[in-house]
């Protein structure tokens, strides 16, 4: 039987959407380029991609992605020039990006960003740092 089995529309869509419900401590950071929102708390890294036509050929229908902020070991960032910028979070098991842009806006683990973000990623990129000197004690 499965988990969705004889409930109304309202009910299936309640229980879906309890899934992505906030935490305590949680702040939210809504990445407009991107079409991405990165929700971090006391104990996770999540990043959510809404779906659109881009995001859908090159990260799949993803869901959200959530990675332990206590395993956050590094992060690689580029400002945005001629080209986005990106935040890419580096962690145990997962694959460090080494063809630049063009490979980054596919990782999972990255947030691409334009000028408009970077409050945003500045304080993304605090709260990592916080985590990784935590992380080194």
């Amino acid at each position: 039987m499965g988990l969705f089995d004889g409930k109304s529309k309202e009910e299936k869509r309640v229980l879906k959407d309890s899934l992505f419900e906030p935490t305590e401590n949680e702040k939210v950071f809504e990445i407009k380029h991107a079409k991405a929102v990165v929700r971090i708390d006391d104990h996770f890294v999540r990043i959510a991609r809404k779906s659109n036509l881009t995001n859908t050929i090159l990260q799949g229908l993803d869901g959200e992605k959530s990675i332990v902020l206590g395993q956050v070991t590094a992060y690689q960032l580029k400002a945005p020039g001629k080209t986005t910028g990106y935040l890419q979070i580096v962690y145990p098991g997962s694959q460090d990006t080494k063809g630049g842009v063009v490979e980054a806006v596919k990782d999972e683990n990255t947030i691409i960003f334009l000028q408009d973000d970077i409050p945003k990623i500045k304080e993304i990129k605090d709260i990592l740092e916080a985590a990784i000197i935590r992380n080194t004690k």
